[in-house]
């Protein structure tokens, strides 16, 4: 039910999402945004209420525990740096690789490229960024950090205690849920299907590394710190590529 939760979610956040667009350009940007993340809050909190109550998971299974003081954030900055550094040489081997294959031409690339944005954009409005304080600062917090970095690691924590749950014997095992790290990130990358090619890469290496940090640390909150710093820094790198 954790896992079919999720898929409920992201299918009805989507027509939420295509609204708010709307919404959050409208006279008032600040109050238009905070009414799309009440939306979006409130239904991931009680579709993943009901199935954290129907699955009897306890806080254990789904790695809630803060482990240490500051090390989690300390932890998270640190992995946020490494993973771009890390996903960014991966994804330009990647291409070389296919373009010296013959696989994909040098302007296939540059089209997949120009087609990459990020999901923050189809949450807020990049007009009401660029003119509203209040806007950039409420959607960098709010997107990064919640909607993203916490929603999406419970998510994540939640798909493989799903998984550790029915085939304890597959995946129980650090092996095991290494796979299921794997697992997770591909269906993590799909869920990024409506944005680019390269989205669905990134998506998927970003959700294999968020994946292996909280089962490495056995605690979602240094992943959920890299993610939102992850997200929050890509805003601000698009918003002052825009500016500039």
């Amino acid at each position: 039910m954790l896992v079919s939760a999720y898929v409920l979610y992201i299918g009805v956040t989507g027509l939420l999402r295509q609204d708010r667009q709307h919404f959050g350009v409208a006279m008032f940007p600040v109050t238009g945004l905070l009414f799309g993340y009440g939306q979006e809050m409130t239904l991931f909190g009680v579709v993943f209420g009901l199935a954290f109550y129907a699955s009897k998971a306890t806080p254990d299974d789904l790695l809630l525990l803060w482990r240490g003081k500051g090390e989690p954030l300390l932890f998270g900055a640190c992995y946020a740096i490494g993973l771009r550094v890390i996903v960014t040489v991966l994804l330009k081997l990647l291409f070389v690789v296919l373009i010296l294959s013959g696989a994909l031409q040098s302007y296939q690339f540059l089209n997949i490229a120009a087609a990459q944005h990020t999901g923050a954009e189809r949450i807020v409005s990049s007009a009401a960024l660029r003119y509203s304080p209040a806007y950039f600062w409420l959607s960098l917090v709010f997107t990064s950090f919640i909607m993203a970095g916490l929603s999406e690691e419970l998510w994540r924590s939640a798909f493989i205690a799903a998984l550790k749950r029915l085939w304890p014997d597959n995946f129980k095992s650090s092996l095991g849920q290494v796979g299921a790290v794997a697992i997770a990130a591909v269906m993590f990358g799909f869920g990024h299907t409506t944005q680019s090619p390269l989205a669905v890469l990134q998506a998927g290496l970003m959700g294999f590394g968020f994946g292996l940090i909280m089962v490495f640390h056995r605690s979602i909150w240094p992943a959920v710190i890299a993610h939102g710093c992850f997200d929050a820094t890509t805003m601000i790198l698009v918003q002052l590529n825009v500016l500039h």
